[in-house]
């Protein structure tokens, strides 16, 4: 699942950063609110797929994977589907 994990932001990371145009073609027409979640959803799997388990258990279900996946798809599809 980490594996996993780590290749879904990698995937995320790299589309956002080489192809921009995936998200809007202009400035103007970028759904911020959208690519913000998006990009947590990105971080918190970053942060689970190279191993950091918080010791605190709120934090520690605030950065769960299935919080991040749920943000990456939930997100990721409003802002590619936009």
């Amino acid at each position: 699942m980490r594996v996993l994990s780590l290749l879904a932001a990698l995937a995320c990371a790299a589309l956002v950063i080489l192809y921009p145009r995936a998200i809007a073609h202009d400035a103007a027409g970028v759904p911020h609110g959208f690519l913000v979640g998006m990009l947590i959803g990105m971080s918190i799997l970053w942060v689970y797929g190279f191993g950091f388990v918080p010791r605190h258990p709120l934090i520690r279900r605030i950065f769960s994977p299935l919080v991040g996946w749920a943000l990456l798809l939930g997100f990721g599809a409003a802002v590619f589907l936009h």
